[in-house]
C-alpha cells in the first residue's frame, strides 16, 4: 500500500492561495473603512519625530495599505493561471499547455467584464434612485469622495451608466459609480501579459523558462514606467515564477530543513509584511518607512521606482508568497475551510463592498446625525464651509462595521451562488459561437492537424471547465 506524506500533499496543494485572496479581499475592504473613519491611519506617524499610534505601525498598519493587498491579486493572479501550464510542460504534454492558454485567457476576459459591468448597473441603479445621498453628505472621507450625485435627468443617468462601464476598461480613467473598479483594468492587462509570457516560454526546458521569466521580470519596470501602471508585469510576472518554483521538488525538500521551517520562512514573512506595511503617503514622516524608501530608490532604477508604494507592496507580496510556499505550517494556515470559502467570495467582496458601504453602513452609521459645518478643503472666495452629517460615537461606528460585514458576506455568498454560474454559461455560450467548427477550434481543442474538433453538445448547458 502506498502511503503518501501528509506534508508533501501539504506542499503540492495551492488551497492556500484562495485563502490568502480571502484575507486580502478583507482588507482591501479595511482600508476604505479606514479612509472613512480613521484617516489619520494612512500616515505612518501623526507628526514628523513623532510617537506613532498602534495602528500606525509596521504590520499592524496594514488595515490601511490596501495598494500592497492589491498586490497579493497580481501575484496570485500569475501564479494560479501558470500552474497548470507549466504542470503540463514539465510533464512533456506542451501542446495540451498551449490549447488551454487561450481557453482560459478567452474565459478570463468575460469572467471580468460581465461581473463588472452588472455590479456598475447595480450601483448606478442605487445612485439614480438616492441611496447614495447619506453617503455623499456624510462626514466619511471615502464615502463622499466616491459617492456621485443623482443626475438631473433619466437620459444623463443612462448617459453617465455608459460611460461608466466604459471608463472601467480604460488607463488613467476610473468608474464613478465603483470606485474599487480601477483594478479591473490592470488585472485583465495581467491575465494578457501572463498570456503572452506563458505562450512565449511553455516549451522551454524548466532552468531556461525560469531565466527567461526572470529576464521578462526585469523588463517589465521598463514598461511600466512608460505606461504608468502600477507595476503589473512585475507582480504577475513574479507570480509565474513562483508557480515553476512551486512545481518543482524544490518546496518540499526545504520544508523539511528545521532551519527553513523555524527560521527562514517566518523571517521571509516578516520582512514581507513590513514591506506591504509601506505607506502611500509620507513615508519620510516615520524612521522605518524612510528608510524603506532611500533603500528602494537607491536600489532600484527609476523605471522600477516611479511608483514607490506600489514597488515595495509589490516586493512585499511576492515576498510574502515565497515564505508561504517553503512552509508546510503556513500552507496548512491558509488552507482552512473557512479561509477557503472566504477566498472563494474574494471577488464578489471585492465589487460589492463598495456599494454596501455607501449603503448599510451610511444609513446604520449616519441616519438621524445632525448636519454640522466642516471646511472645504478646496475653499474659494465665495464658499469655505459645507455641512454634512456628522460622525458618530465609536459604538454606533462599531455596530454599523459589524452589520457592513454581515450584509457584504452575505450578498457575496449569493453573488457567488446566482451570479457566477449565470456568467459561466455565458462565457461558455459565448466560447462556442466564436470558434470555428470546421477547420479546427481557435480558442480550444488540439493543436495537432491530424485531431478533429470537439463540439459541445450545447454550449449553453457545458459546465466551465475549472482551470486547475
Amino acid at each position: 500500500m502506498l502511503v503518501v506524506d501528509p506534508n508533501e500533499r501539504i506542499m503540492q496543494d495551492s488551497g492556500w492561495a484562495d485563502g490568502l485572496r480571502g484575507i486580502a479581499a478583507v482588507y482591501v475592504a479595511s482600508s476604505h473603512l479606514v479612509l472613512c473613519f480613521g484617516r489619520q491611519y494612512t500616515n505612518p506617524c501623526c507628526t514628523d519625530n513623532g510617537t506613532p499610534w498602534l495602528f500606525q505601525r509596521p504590520i499592524l498598519r496594514l488595515i490601511a495599505s490596501g495598494h500592497s493587498w492589491v498586490a497579493i491579486f497580481f501575484v496570485l493572479l500569475g501564479f494560479v493561471n501558470a500552474l497548470k501550464p507549466i504542470k503540463q510542460a514539465r510533464s512533456g504534454d506542451s501542446e495540451s499547455a498551449l490549447s488551454g492558454l487561450s481557453t482560459a485567457a478567452f474565459r478570463r476576459s468575460f469572467r471580468l467584464v460581465l461581473p463588472a459591468s452588472v455590479a456598475t448597473i447595480i450601483s448606478w441603479t442605487l445612485c439614480q434612485t438616492g441611496a447614495y445621498e447619506l453617503a455623499r453628505n456624510s462626514d466619511a472621507y471615502w464615502l463622499y469622495t466616491n459617492t456621485p450625485p443623482q443626475s438631473d435627468s433619466w437620459c444623463g443617468a443612462v448617459h453617465s451608466l455608459v460611460l461608466a462601464l466604459m471608463s472601467t476598461w480604460r488607463l488613467g480613467d476610473g468608474n464613478l459609480y465603483d470606485q474599487p473598479q480601477w483594478a479591473l483594468i490592470y488585472l485583465l492587462m495581467g491575465s494578457i501579459v501572463g498570456y503572452f509570457v506563458l505562450l512565449a516560454t511553455v516549451q522551454l526546458t524548466s532552468v531556461w523558462r525560469s531565466i527567461t521569466l526572470a529576464l521578462c521580470l526585469f523588463w517589465s519596470w521598463s514598461w511600466s514606467y512608460n505606461q504608468r501602471d502600477p507595476l503589473v508585469g512585475f507582480t504577475v510576472i513574479g507570480g509565474i515564477l513562483l508557480a515553476e518554483f512551486s512545481v518543482s521538488p524544490q518546496p518540499a525538500r526545504l520544508a523539511t530543513l528545521p532551519l527553513v521551517s523555524t527560521f527562514l520562512s517566518p523571517v521571509l514573512a516578516l520582512m514581507g509584511l513590513v514591506l506591504m506595511s509601506y505607506p502611500s503617503s509620507n513615508p519620510d514622516s516615520a524612521p522605518w518607512s524612510a528608510v524603506l524608501k532611500y533603500v528602494f530608490g537607491s536600489v532600484f532604477p527609476k523605471t522600477a521606482s516611479f511608483s514607490m508604494p506600489r514597488l515595495v507592496g509589490s516586493v512585499g507580496a511576492l515576498t510574502l508568497c515565497l515564505a508561504i510556499l517553503i512552509s508546510t505550517h503556513l500552507r496548512r494556515a491558509l488552507s482552512v475551510k473557512p479561509l477557503r470559502w472566504l477566498g472563494k467570495l474574494s471577488f464578489p467582496i471585492y465589487l460589492l463592498h463598495g456599494t454596501v458601504m455607501r449603503t448599510v453602513l451610511a444609513w446604520v452609521v449616519f441616519a438621524g446625525q445632525p448636519l454640522e459645518a466642516f471646511p472645504l478643503e478646496h475653499p474659494t472666495d465665495d464658499h469655505d464651509t459645507i455641512y454634512r452629517y456628522a460622525q458618530p460615537g465609536i459604538a454606533r461606528i462599531a455596530f454599523g462595521l459589524i452589520i457592513m460585514s454581515v450584509v457584504t458576506l452575505y450578498a457575496s455568498h449569493l453573488w457567488a451562488n446566482n451570479f457566477e454560474p449565470a456568467f459561466g454559461k455565458i462565457t461558455a455560450w459565448a466560447e462556442g459561437k466564436m470558434k470555428f467548427a470546421g477547420d479546427g477550434p481557435i480558442l480550444t481543442g488540439s493543436l495537432s492537424p491530424h485531431s478533429a474538433p470537439r463540439t459541445p453538445r450545447s454550449p449553453i448547458d457545458r459546465p466551465e471547465k475549472r482551470e486547475g
